[in-house]
């Protein structure tokens, strides 16, 4: 943490001359007069400092250059959880650390240039620096900007940066003929403009650090910034000369990243590991209880990780040295909160007018999202419902079209129609490709490269998103053959050459194809994961109804599985699937299997996800309690029930939270203890019903 800035900032850092502009609703320009006497009210109102006397932060005085001197000069600021980088240009793109292009505007052509040059302000050894080229006669303005994608800084105390500028000829440096801004803009597109020519004034070849307290950007949602903007006005003579900007930042005083966004909760872990509550675990002999337990403990998450005005739950969490809190959701996280309070009731956690006013305040958070021919994008920004991507996914959507259709048997009446109004504008025709009958994974809006990918095999996540666009109507049965069992024989790359038969049904001929690994058959997915294989069982009954078809082959896709890991790779626990794995202070999300029972295959590293053994609760429930009970002799448990992954190779756990497999485990419990609750509302509906006939399929 840094030590205070208080007199050092009230004796000469922010002269009361400086002019703070607050400009509200850029698409609503003042009029001259206006303007000026909103500029003028504004720097009669300006603090002399930024600081209150109970900010005991900021109380000891230091050099501002300490703010930079936080991070070695051999490391770069994303390093240090103290600041939130904008950009520091290394990357040698015209694109900042959020992926946004930096853009442009000039009165004319060559007026402003921009370009990236080997000079970096920290460490000329190391990186890069903007170097904005202007040429402006006078009274011209030239801006470049970058969008920030709605960054939370809401506990940032500085904008930081550091700047030379150079200028061509012989300037007058107490009143140099350029005008230098800095403005930021939030999501509604109010915007604080901040003139720092006096700090950047001097025409010698030393960067200039700039330290802006976050309140001169008065009247601004912090919560979400929108975008960044520098801008260059000549003033009375025409100007040419050189702007260089680096090391562009927001910085705080614990991590702010995580501190911004985690305000936005309900609530957050106290504890990292929670040893107790294992060892607690570990004495519970019977298996209900056992399981009823974890499931009180995962659904913690779902309570406490979601923003405390919109209630969407957010797409995860870590604790732990490199905290973090996301910012955003999409339809399967939304998916998996409706399936878990369902679940929560029927588990007793919850009483069924707590779930029936808690699943109303998500409709209509859901009903206020933008939406695409009746469809939801595939990211939303938690703290204002905006999208932050125009893609529209097919299996999220088809995710929460399950869902709403589990909540319309749990909550007849008002709720039970405002779930069928949404359902009532998705057609899921909209996906289909006519020139295979498979379902594409997804499309840009507007609509670019439609029907490049599909989910083109049967055994994978998606498979219920078909089973539910079927028995809706959207989508003639006979999609279902179109579905690969086992890739076409033709397709040397496949992990093997497939054997079987052709099949005839509902007129369309197919290959009823299998492999075979360990003396057993059984029909591929495309990576090899348990996800892919048992996440639809989370609503469709396939032991039951299919027992010679998918049924069976979840079966012996786990129990190979199982037999890998345990057996071939002499892990101690088995589940390999794609899961949040450990990056530093960053994370990644891995696409990981067994390659033998995937047509590709992923690869495994050794990393075991938990939420899996849950999904096996319904095909091989003995080895899988089995299984989570060995999970627990690591280190792998929190207050919000079992984290994301291990690392059985080197131990490694890493403590997060993803609403996707906390939605998994949980929903997984309550089938299982409570007799297939989940499935029996997704059956008992006329679209569970219809397609049942489907999976009377006998595969080998």
């Amino acid at each position: 943490m840094l030590p205070g800035i208080g007199r050092a900032f009230q004796k000469d850092f922010l002269p009361q001359s400086q002019v703070v502009y607050v400009v509200k609703s850029m698409n609503q320009r003042f009029q001259g007069v206006i303007l000026v006497l909103l500029i003028l009210l504004t720097i009669s109102l300006l603090p002399v400092h930024a600081f209150s006397s109970d900010d005991t932060q900021t109380q000891e005085e230091i050099d501002f250059g300490n703010v930079f001197r936080t991070v070695s000069k051999s490391k770069p600021l994303q390093t240090s959880p103290n600041f939130i980088v904008i950009d520091d240009f290394n990357t040698g793109k015209i694109t900042n650390a959020r992926g946004a292009l930096w853009q442009t505007k000039a009165p004319a052509a060559g007026a402003l240039d921009l370009s990236l040059e080997r000079e970096d302000a920290r460490n000329p050894e190391r990186g890069y620096a903007m170097s904005a080229r202007f040429n402006l006669s006078k009274k011209e303005t030239a801006t470049l900007q970058s969008v920030l994608n709605r960054v939370d800084v809401s506990h940032a105390e500085y904008l930081v940066f550091m700047c030379r500028l150079a200028l061509e000829g012989t300037p007058n440096e107490k009143d140099p003929p350029v005008r230098l801004r800095i403005a930021l803009t939030d999501w509604r597109y109010e915007t604080a403009i901040y003139d720092f020519t006096d700090r950047c004034k001097e025409n010698d070849s030393n960067w200039k650090e700039i330290i802006l307290p976050m309140t001169v950007f008065k009247g601004l949602d912090l919560d979400q910034v929108f975008s960044v903007q520098f801008t260059l006005v000549a003033k009375n003579a025409n100007v040419k000369g050189v702007l260089h900007i680096d090391e562009l930042a927001f910085f705080g005083f614990n991590d702010v990243a995580f501190d911004s966004n985690m305000d936005n909760l309900t609530g957050f872990p106290k504890k990292v590991f929670d040893s107790e509550r294992r060892k607690e675990l570990r004495k519970k002999h019977g298996n209900k209880k056992f399981l009823l337990e974890i499931a009180r403990d995962t659904w913690k998450f779902f309570e406490n990780a979601r923003d405390k005005r919109t209630q969407l739950v957010i797409d995860h969490i870590r604790v732990g040295d490199a905290p973090l809190a996301a910012d955003y959701t999409s339809p399967t996280n939304i998916a998996m909160d409706l399936l878990a309070t369902v679940s929560a009731m029927d588990l007793g956690f919850i009483k069924l007018e707590d779930a029936s006013a808690r699943t109303k305040l998500l409709l209509d958070s859901l009903s206020q999202l933008r939406r695409y021919q009746g469809f939801f994008y595939n990211f939303f920004d938690t703290k204002k419902r905006e999208i932050t991507r125009d893609y529209i996914s097919t299996v999220d959507n088809g995710w929460l079209a399950v869902a709403l259709v589990v909540i319309r048997q749990a909550f007849p009446g008002e709720i039970g129609k405002a779930a069928s109004a949404i359902l009532d504008g998705l057609n899921f025709e909209e996906f289909l490709d006519p020139g295979n009958n498979q379902l594409v994974v997804g499309f840009d809006v507007p609509r670019t490269d439609f029907g490049k990918y599909h989910y083109g095999q049967l055994v994978t996540e998606a498979r219920a998103t078909s089973f539910y666009a079927i028995g809706k109507g959207n989508i003639a049965q006979d999609h279902w053959w179109y579905l690969y069992r086992t890739l076409p024989a033709a397709w040397k790359w496949q992990n093997q050459q497939p054997v079987g038969k052709t099949i005839t049904r509902d007129g369309v001929e197919y290959f009823q194809g299998y492999y075979t690994y360990r003396n057993k058959k059984f029909v591929p997915s495309w990576g090899g994961s348990l996800f892919e294989f048992l996440m639809p069982t989370l609503v469709m009954n396939e032991k039951k109804l299919s027992p010679k078809g998918l049924g069976l082959n979840n079966r012996i896709a786990t129990e190979l599985q199982r037999d890998y890991a345990l057996k071939e790779k002499k892990y101690p626990v088995w589940g390999i699937s794609p899961c949040a794995t450990a990056s530093g202070r960053k994370w990644k999300y891995e696409i990981l299997g067994v390659k033998a029972l995937g047509s590709k295959g992923y690869s495994d590293r050794g990393i075991i996800t938990p939420h899996v053994s849950f999904l096996a609760l319904d095909s091989l429930p003995k080895a899988a309690i089995a299984n989570i009970r060995r999970l627990l002799d690591y280190e792998i448990y929190g207050e919000y029930g079992f984290y994301d992954s291990v690392n059985v190779r080197n131990g490694v756990v890493n403590p997060q939270y993803l609403a996707l497999d906390q939605g998994m485990i949980i929903v997984a419990i309550c089938n299982y203890l409570k007799d297939g609750s989940i499935q029996k509302r997704f059956h008992a509906d006329t679209v569970g019903q219809k397609g049942e006939d489907l999976l009377k399929e006998r595969f080998f």
